[in-house]
């Protein structure tokens, strides 16, 4: 569902972006208030999602909990998303770019109930990877990457 969502939001981005270009182009009398009234508010909600995601992430309202019986990743606005045991985890997947520009290390928990979970960690040397890789070597959970 969140792929659909956001495959969604993105078209709506991308024809709001052509209408304008069009208009710039084309330039109809008239139009240009009319049309772009509802391509702002789009765009602008858009954007207030982007900026409220970004600014959550930054006060850490997005996190993960690492507990004694698995994770708990808590959502946009601090309700508990995903419950995942230890014993439901399969493979841990990370990958990771450390360079000066971009610093990021994501994982991947591949469940055996449910859809994999994914963990974006935005640190170069944050406290969370030492501590979730201990948490699987401890419940004996494969890792890859």
């Amino acid at each position: 569902m969140g792929a659909l969502l956001q495959t969604g939001r993105r078209f709506v981005v991308l024809f709001c972006l052509i209408a304008l270009g069009f208009l710039l182009v084309k330039r109809p009398d008239g139009v240009l208030v009319t049309v772009m009234r509802p391509v702002a508010v789009i765009l602008g909600v858009v954007g207030l999602r982007a900026a409220w995601g970004w600014a959550s992430a930054r006060l850490g309202v997005r996190v993960c909990h690492i507990h004694v019986g698995g994770l708990a990743v808590t959502g946009l606005f601090g309700q508990v998303k995903h419950v995942v045991p230890w014993d439901h985890i399969t493979v841990l997947k990370h990958m990771s770019n450390l360079t000066p520009l971009l610093s990021f290390h994501r994982f991947e928990l591949v469940r055996t109930d449910a859809k994999p979970v994914a963990i974006l960690v935005l640190k170069m040397k944050p406290e969370f990877v030492p501590a979730l890789q201990r948490a699987t070597a401890l419940g004996g959970m494969h890792q890859e990457g």
